[in-house]
């Protein structure tokens, strides 16, 4: 019965590490602004249950910090100057659906990011 009990243990940890390096790698969007479509490229890394990476747009990158992965689930912020914007994910294969919350009471945006693959180079 221990024994059992011990790799139902090690599998779900397992699962999760699994997981967790799912979802590590460059990830893009685009972003709807008053001044026309916006590209984003996030990129992560997983260690564990803690996300590191940056968030890549018209401001240069930014660090993701206070990454927090729990099974399919996970949440990062993000410092753009002053303002810490604070994102909430749920992985879906090679697609990540995020919601950002509103601003000052605004409504809240969501996006869809897409797994970027890198493209083998030929030789020639």
């Amino acid at each position: 019965m221990v024994r059992s009990l011990c790799l139902i243990v090690v599998a779900l940890v397992t699962a999760n590490i699994g997981f967790a390096q799912d979802i590590s790698g460059k990830w893009k969007s685009q972003m709807q602004t008053p001044n026309g479509p916006m590209e984003l490229v996030f990129s992560f890394k997983a260690i564990g249950d803690s996300l590191a990476g940056t968030v890549e747009g018209p401001m240069g990158p930014m660090p993701v910090v206070n990454g927090k992965i729990d099974g399919k689930t996970f949440s990062f912020d993000v410092k753009a100057g002053d303002m810490t914007i604070s994102h909430h994910c749920t992985a879906k294969g090679d697609s990540i659906s995020m919601k950002i919350p509103g601003f000052a009471g605004g409504e809240a945006m969501e996006l869809m990011l897409t797994r970027v693959t890198e493209e083998k180079k030929q030789s020639k």
